[in-house]
């Protein structure tokens, strides 16, 4: 009882320690990456026959007026901003355009958790980020079971190798980062994505 609660007490101020963290380095939804299946509007300044509301494409594009499909996954909105800025400028359509990006709806993401912890199952990445670090992912799961190996813990993860029914495992020690504290802790912080399967081992007696 007496080390769940401790557990318990280094997710909160884990948590508490993130999102200070977050506060103080600008870290906002102007850091967000654009995914598939975000809805978003466009619009371009003085040109009301190219604004568009979609979601953006599986394959990552919007589709614009004029320039066809523009790839925006993984861009922040300014980067984004950039790009279809550029393409206008580069196909001869416009001189000085001025485009808008806005999110109207993030995309959900999941991350599943299994093994060794009180509640496996899906878990929600918030709206408005792209990841998740891996010591809340295991709070939100309930925490670590009595047997829980919490040295080797497994992310599986898609490779970006061309092959994408390829994964790669990412053996994490989250026992050590919660010995850690101040910069430590922040500096040592290991983010799950969208889609990634976090395996907890059953610890070997």
């Amino acid at each position: 009882m007496f080390l769940k609660l401790k557990y318990v007490v280094l997710y909160a101020l884990f948590l508490a320690n993130l999102l200070g963290y977050a506060d103080s380095s600008g870290s906002s939804s102007s850091l967000y990456l654009l995914s598939s299946f975000d809805k978003v509007s466009i619009s371009v300044y003085g040109q009301q026959d190219l604004s568009s509301s979609q979601r953006i494409s599986d394959e990552g594009a919007v589709s614009v007026p004029l320039l066809g499909d523009i790839l925006v996954a993984g861009n922040t909105v300014s980067q984004a901003q950039k790009l279809i800025e550029k393409a206008f400028i580069e196909q001869l359509y416009l001189v000085n355009p001025v485009v808008t990006i806005s999110i109207d709806e993030f995309s959900p993401k999941v991350v599943t958790v299994l093994g060794e912890v009180e509640k496996p199952g899906s878990i929600e990445i918030p709206l408005g980020r792209n990841n998740l670090p891996i010591q809340v992912l295991i709070a939100e799961a309930g925490g670590f079971s009595g047997a829980a190996q919490k040295t080797e813990v497994h992310v599986n993860r898609e490779s970006l190798q061309e092959d994408a029914s390829k994964k790669k495992t990412i053996i994490v020690d989250i026992s050590a980062m919660l010995e850690m504290s101040g910069d430590g802790l922040i500096n040592n912080v290991f983010f799950v994505q969208p889609e990634d399967i976090v395996f907890v081992p059953r610890r070997l007696f």
